[in-house]
């Protein structure tokens, strides 16, 4: 009898075992996130009628910029221990079988990328729905209503020869979170909000944005990714430039980390200090070459401003900085 007692024991404690495993292997860890509300302004004293007067000489009317990615940088221990565990029930999808709305923005945002492949996920705990992955590898995550959660590089082409398609682990492996664009913001008055997004919590040590060409016909920054107007002595200057560039935004102490936890409302401002960009470039040089009643400064001006423009675009990327609200 005692025997008999003991093989059922054994039995029972492989049942058991066998169940936990099978658990694991469909049991999901969803990523602990919080609300980011990321914001962006122009520093400037306000003046009737104008954004802001940078100094006795120059007044600003509108500044524009074009950011097409924001990517934060975890700390070296500040990395959230995040698994994401892909359950064997994920639908795989052809691109006619994704929703009309995230056909359009691939085609529009990747057009030269084709479609690899897709998922719809079957996890109500993950913070997306939609899982597309593009030829070149980059993984891009779509909540329910199609907008974009985050994005994920990988280091090999879709199923290229050395390519890992780790069925373990989802978003959330990588150093850094990505938000990708494009936004297009009006600087001309007041913060505006860039976008609102639930990010991991951890502690991030870098921010950074890359800052593109407009892609809008229908946007005075089409082909271009920046653009301020104003009054240099009295006369009209506009000042554009067309650089794709990433550079980092930190804190004015640079030894401050972003720590995003759940114990205070995030939010974040980048502050484009526009009194220190326009104090640091002279522009008593800058000509109106043409006579059209214009200083154009830009890299491909017809007033000789050329070496202004980038003077001012290094000025801009030089004093943008990274706020609490």
């Amino acid at each position: 009898m005692r025997i008999k007692t003991s093989i059922l024991s054994v039995l029972g404690a492989m049942f058991l075992l066998a169940s936990c495993s099978d658990d694991d292997n469909t049991s999901s860890t969803p990523v602990a996130t919080t609300n980011l509300s990321i914001k962006a302004k122009a520093s400037l004293n306000s003046t009737s009628g104008r954004l802001a007067k940078a100094n006795d000489n120059v007044e600003v009317n509108s500044f524009l910029i074009n950011i097409s990615n924001i990517e934060f940088e975890y700390a070296t221990s500040g990395k959230p221990v995040m698994g994401v565990a892909k359950s064997d029930d994920d639908i795989n999808l052809s691109f006619e079988e994704l929703p009309i709305e995230i056909q359009n923005y691939l085609t529009t945002n990747y057009p030269n990328d084709a479609f690899c492949k897709a998922e719809l996920e079957d996890d109500n705990d993950d913070p997306y729905m939609y899982e597309v992955e593009l030829n070149s590898g980059l993984e891009i995550y779509f909540r329910a209503d199609f907008s974009v959660y985050a994005t994920e590089q990988d280091d090999e082409p879709c199923n290229g020869s050395n390519y890992d398609d780790d069925d373990d682990n989802d978003w959330g492996d990588d150093d850094e979170v990505n938000l990708v664009g494009p936004f297009e913001l009006d600087l001309s008055n007041d913060a505006v909000t860039v976008v609102d997004v639930d990010i991991p919590l951890g502690t991030y040590e870098e921010v950074e944005f890359e800052m593109n060409r407009s892609s809008n016909s229908a946007s005075p920054l089409y082909q271009k990714s920046i653009l301020v107007t104003g009054t240099i002595d009295g006369t009209n200057f506009e000042f554009y430039h067309t650089f794709d560039e990433d550079f980092e935004v930190d804190y004015e102490d640079v030894g401050q980390n972003l720590v995003i936890d759940n114990t205070n409302n995030a939010s974040i401002v980048f502050n484009f200090d526009l009194n220190a960009v326009f104090n640091s470039v002279d522009l008593s040089n800058a000509a109106d070459g043409n006579n059209n009643g214009i200083i154009e400064i830009n890299p491909v001006d017809n007033d000789g401003n050329q070496a202004l423009a980038n003077q001012l675009k290094n000025a801009i990327v030089l004093y943008a900085e990274l706020q609490d609200d």
